[in-house]
């Protein structure tokens, strides 16, 4: 139990959006060798684990017959628990890493919080990185009509855009604006104007904001993202009280906060994530903080609720 834990990494995306298709393409590259694919389908014929192409060395399984966000979380927490013998050879592990391709319908949050939580996962399998695919034809469509897409896109910590050749380039633009309203901090790539790195499959090391006007009254969804900062380094007791608070504002109307902390004694700067009702030990990037920087991506919370809780962070 004193080996790494392995990286995972959650492949999100609606309906039709090109999921399938970047699988095939990181499948392809020489360093996602040795990775195990989990593929969640939905309805009884299953169809989308027969389109993957994959080395020998590859494994792809599917969990097919429900939405891997609800019927099948069970079975997800399942197949990684089972996975260290299930798919070894000559009793040694077969991969090195895994991907886990919801269904278009999925909401990411209940899979997310099966990794951070579930008996004997957390202990063995980390979060890397949360893609989500979105179509740049129809996204902006999809958005307006489809709640599950929303959810997908907060929890994000890339938005990969695709089949961008398809759309106008003032579509394009639009599109990307609407995201960055709705997930400020998320690193958005063109997958038809950049080639694949294995950077992609990690977070971002800084919070990146944009700076971007309010929504208009008329725009759809009623999502706002609020920042929040302190400049003096914070207590560890008050940063620990901010944490154990979480109950009191998460949920369904909390889509994510993103925090990069900057905690006295420490000489890192410390992220913290957090995805509805779930949230996530603190980890630590290879650079100080200079500041802490706490973005909440809400939907029809309280306000009065969130400042409560941010203002815990530096309340003397």
């Amino acid at each position: 139990m004193n080996a790494p834990r392995i990286p995972v990494v959650l492949l999100t995306g609606f309906l039709g959006a090109g999921k399938t298709t970047l699988l095939n393409r990181l499948l392809n590259r020489p360093d996602m060798a040795d990775t195990l694919v989990i593929i969640n389908e939905y309805g009884d014929a299953a169809l989308d684990h027969r389109l993957v192409t994959h080395a020998p060395e590859q494994v792809v399984t599917e969990l097919a017959g429900g939405c891997v966000c609800c019927a099948l979380r069970g079975d997800l927490a399942q197949t990684l628990r089972e996975a260290h013998w299930r798919f070894a050879r000559d009793g040694r592990r077969q991969f090195e890493r895994v991907v886990i391709e919801t269904t278009g319908l999925a909401d990411p949050a209940p899979v997310l919080r099966t990794l951070a939580t579930g008996p004997r996962i957390a202990e063995r399998y980390r979060l890397a990185c949360t893609l989500t695919v979105v179509d740049a034809f129809q996204g902006e469509a999809t958005l307006a009509a489809q709640p599950e897409a929303l959810l997908q896109i907060a929890a994000a910590d890339r938005l990969l855009i695709a089949k961008t050749d398809r759309a106008a380039p003032a579509q394009v633009a639009a599109l990307q604006a609407l995201l960055g309203r709705l997930n400020p901090f998320a690193q958005q790539t063109d997958l038809q104007a950049e080639a694949l790195t294995p950077a992609l499959l990690t977070p971002p090391g800084t919070l990146r904001l944009r700076s971007l006007p309010p929504p208009a009254p008329e725009q759809a969804h009623a999502v706002r993202s609020d920042s929040f900062t302190v400049d003096a380094p914070l207590a560890p007791g008050r940063v620990q009280a901010w944490l154990d608070a979480w109950p009191t504002v998460a949920g369904p109307a909390l889509l994510r906060m993103k925090a990069v902390l900057d905690i006295a004694g420490e000489h890192r700067a410390q992220v913290v994530h957090g995805v509805q009702h779930t949230l996530y030990p603190p980890d630590s990037l290879d650079a100080p903080a200079n500041g802490s920087t706490v973005v909440c991506i809400t939907r029809g919370i309280d306000a009065t609720r969130l400042t409560q809780w941010l203002d815990i962070l530096h309340m003397r």
